[in-house]
């Protein structure tokens, strides 16, 4: 999982999006897309439901 110290720039660049409407996105002045949420979770390596508050768990378990 990614540390701290993850640039919003880097971070807007890794789900391409510009910095600015992450900004925005971040500050409530636009919502985030189901493509926006499955990249960051990608990127930082979390379940989109604990993104989202949804789950104390950060990885989703794997089913057999």
């Amino acid at each position: 999982m990614r540390q701290c110290c993850v640039t919003q720039r880097d971070t807007a660049s890794a789900i391409g999006i510009s910095p600015q409407l992450l900004g925005n996105k971040l500050h409530g002045r636009a919502n985030y897309t189901l493509r926006d949420l499955s990249r960051l979770a990608d990127y930082f390596d979390v379940s989109i439901d604990y993104l989202t508050g949804r789950s104390d768990i950060k990885q989703p378990m794997e089913v057999k």
